[in-house]
């Protein structure tokens, strides 16, 4: 695990769509933010599933929390930055946290411009630098 790493908060919606596609598209954006080689990654867990029912514990739907070293969020915003650009109905919410320090951004392809996104992730890089 890194030193001093950063945990990112992800949330994926969709504003037209099931579950069942929200679930392929966070499974999606999971796996290539693993190819990313970060310190870990994994579905928010929703809580325990009521009484009676098969399912041990419930996934929050397009919700994963990742863990990374601080180096590695300029190429994960790219990364999410790409991966909008090809679902563009997809807004993503983003809590980053480094120590003490939070911020979030939340980037909606058909209200927000890919010059504004990226004035959006230089303006939390530095917000973060410790």
């Amino acid at each position: 695990m890194s030193e001093n790493p950063a945990e990112l908060f992800i949330v994926l919606s969709l504003d037209e769509g099931n579950d069942v596609e929200l679930d392929e598209f966070t499974r999606q954006l999971k796996a290539e933010v693993e190819d990313l080689h970060v310190d870990s990654v994994e579905q928010v867990s929703a809580g325990t599933a009521p009484d009676g029912t098969k399912t041990a514990d419930l996934s929050a739907i397009g919700q994963m929390a990742v863990t990374l070293a601080p180096t590695i969020i300029p190429p994960l915003f790219e990364l999410l930055k790409s991966w909008v650009e090809r679902k563009p109905s997809t807004p993503v919410k983003i809590r980053v946290k480094i120590g003490k320090r939070t911020a979030q951004v939340e980037y909606d392809p058909t209200k927000t411009s890919a010059k504004e996104l990226e004035i959006l992730v230089k303006t939390l890089g530095k917000s973060l630098k410790v």
